[in-house]
């Protein structure tokens, strides 16, 4: 199989067509980790996207969410770790089945990681994401807890700047 081309960029979910963004949410339907309807009404909500593209098809998504102190401060008490509740998320971190396997998780993480100096936390159950989040500088603090689902899900953080997007 040849290797294939992608192309990682960042947008503000306003600049999308309806049609991209309903496609990035079933990308993270295929992920299996978030629920598509949280995922459908967040998404356009965040600070920034993160697209994986071959050609003209969108095959990987990724977010900085939009801040929620609320829901912060619910992670907070279930991980035992202490931090502001105005932090944002990065999440939704997605890639189709058919492109997995080319790190393209990791340079959607990365490309979101170049927009944005601010810390930012995260919550998972993957193992891949896990190993994801720890090559770009997040370090898993806490205990883990059950989520709806009944996966353990931990919680990461990265306090330091931003990552250089890859040339």
């Amino acid at each position: 199989m040849p290797k294939r081309e992608y192309e990682i960029r960042a947008s503000a979910p306003s600049k999308l067509p309806l049609r991209d963004l309903s496609h990035c949410t079933r990308i993270v339907r295929t992920g299996d980790a978030v629920d598509p309807d949280s995922a459908a009404v967040e998404l356009p909500r965040s600070e920034i996207l993160a697209l994986a593209s071959a050609g003209n098809l969108i095959i990987g998504v990724g977010a900085i969410k939009r801040r929620r102190p609320g829901y912060a401060r619910q992670i907070a008490e279930r991980s035992g770790v202490s931090f502001d509740p105005n932090t944002s998320e990065l999440g939704y971190v997605a890639v189709d089945p058919e492109h997995r396997g080319q790190r393209l998780a990791e340079r959607i993480v990365r490309e979101l990681l170049a927009h944005h100096a601010a810390p930012l936390f995260a919550t998972t159950s993957s193992e891949r994401m896990k190993r994801t989040l720890a090559r770009v500088g997040f370090v898993e603090r806490g205990h883990a807890w059950p989520g709806r689902n009944g996966e353990q899900l931990s919680f990461w953080i990265k306090e330091t700047q931003a990552l250089p997007s890859p040339g």
